[in-house]
């Protein structure tokens, strides 16, 4: 890199945030106001990473001489490219003549207990992290690399911390894009963000006050905006440096129903929110109007869940007509609907992609499983047995087969696969 094309600026905010990841507020409070570097004060371990990978670099070109005469294979590069986005993207003309893919086979690897009902679970965006929440309040971040590979060292334990700061329920989560921040919501009608850089501390650094139980939140890719879905019926939109909130949309825009569950798209140019009143909405991110009304989503029945997909052509739906439906965005045309191996009557499910989106999950009301639908074809193939209660959510690595399940029984479970799929 050349370091002309690094401004004083851009160092200085990489140092005050530094220090802030390391515990040292104060001194980066007082090099900020010393050198008037232009930050936002948030946490950050990017300087040490960078670090990190100049080092690896320096050691990868003193050591590995034998390669100095050799140039990279770009076809190959391109192909393993384009192998990518294949198995991460899928299209609607694909799933015309698609046939179903193999059954997952995935094994239980690791639980975890709260003192209550685990109702919801998260990754992180690098895939390294999870996070757990439950009835009892708390929350627990977890190490996935440590849960992938128990040792049976009892020092080697993949639960790195427990979060309490919440007097009822957590209900959601979002992980920051700069995987140190944890934001969580709940039914004390607060939204609390917790750093996770500082490792003896378990109560939020910073909490943002409703007036309504929080039901729904959302990291806007840049960090910059949180979504909230709350009891009320008007999505909030959350600056994070400020803490202003603002709220979206024109009286005739907005839900007239309790919101259940908000995301933002890959890029953020979208989001995505679905309500008690039956209805799915799509907006633009930028103007904050709704782009897309899907009326009577599942029947007039609740809609308990939105997930967007990579490519942002497609939204995945689940109701309480025990239906999980595929939409595409533009048109608000159905493209596919799974269903009849699964009920959902009475609970808010969350169910998720995997990380390919070449399967859907979702818990069942019926029985203790966790359902594996191929996403093409709807074809249910397979039933994830292990839980002792009904599970309310399945969340979905970002980076491989893993998928973690929240049950009533006080659990949350880790499931991967021996190899990809």
């Amino acid at each position: 890199m050349n370091h002309e094309s690094v401004t004083e600026n851009e160092v200085l905010s990489l140092i005050i945030s530094q220090l802030i990841a390391y515990g040292y507020s104060a001194i980066a409070q007082s090099v900020a106001d010393a050198t008037g570097a232009t930050t936002d004060m948030m946490p950050s371990s990017k300087l040490s990473s960078l670090i990190q990978i100049a080092k690896a670099k320096q050691e990868v070109t003193d050591s590995d001489e034998e390669y100095a005469g050799k140039t990279p294979d770009h076809d190959s590069m391109k192909e393993d490219e384009d192998e990518l986005l294949l198995n991460t993207r899928f299209e609607v003309e694909s799933m015309e003549n698609a046939q179903p893919k193999p059954a997952p086979e995935y094994n239980q690897l690791y639980f975890t207990q709260h003192k209550g009902p685990c109702r919801t679970a998260i990754f992180s965006p690098d895939g390294q992290f999870a996070a757990t929440g439950s009835h009892d309040t708390s929350l627990k971040l977890l190490d996935v690399h440590k849960m992938k590979n128990r040792t049976g060292d009892v020092g080697d334990k993949p639960v790195i911390r427990t979060l309490y700061d919440h007097t009822e329920q957590v209900n959601d989560l979002s992980f920051h894009p700069n995987g140190l921040v944890l934001a969580s919501c709940s039914k004390d009608q607060s939204i609390k963000l917790f750093d996770l850089s500082k490792t003896g501390v378990k109560r939020a650094f910073r909490y943002l006050q409703d007036a309504q139980p929080v039901n729904s939140i959302s990291f806007h890719p840049s960090g910059d905006f949180l979504l909230a879905g709350t009891k009320d019926a008007v999505i909030r939109i959350y600056d994070v440096k400020s803490l202003q909130c603002y709220t979206n949309g024109s009286n005739a825009d907005i839900h007239r129903g309790s919101i259940t569950q908000i995301r933002y798209s890959n890029s953020g140019k979208i989001f995505a929110s679905s309500s008690l009143d039956g209805t799915v909405r799509i907006w633009d991110s930028v103007s904050s109007k709704s782009i897309k009304v899907l009326e009577n989503a599942h029947s007039g029945a609740a809609v308990s869940s939105v997930r967007i997909t990579k490519n942002e052509k497609y939204v995945l739906t689940a109701g309480l007509d025990s239906s999980m439906r595929l939409w595409e965005i533009t048109s608000g045309r159905l493209l596919m609907e799974y269903k009849g191996h699964h009920e959902q009557r009475s609970n808010l499910l969350q169910p998720d992609f995997v990380y390919n989106e070449g399967y859907v999950v979702i818990g069942d009301e019926a029985s203790t499983d966790v359902v594996c639908y191929d996403t093409q074809t709807g074809v249910l193939l397979k039933r994830i047995s292990g839980q002792n209660n009904m599970v309310r959510c399945v969340a979905g690595s970002p980076t491989d087969m893993g998928i973690l399940s929240c049950s009533d029984d006080y659990r949350a479970r880790y499931y991967n696969t021996p190899t990809e799929v």
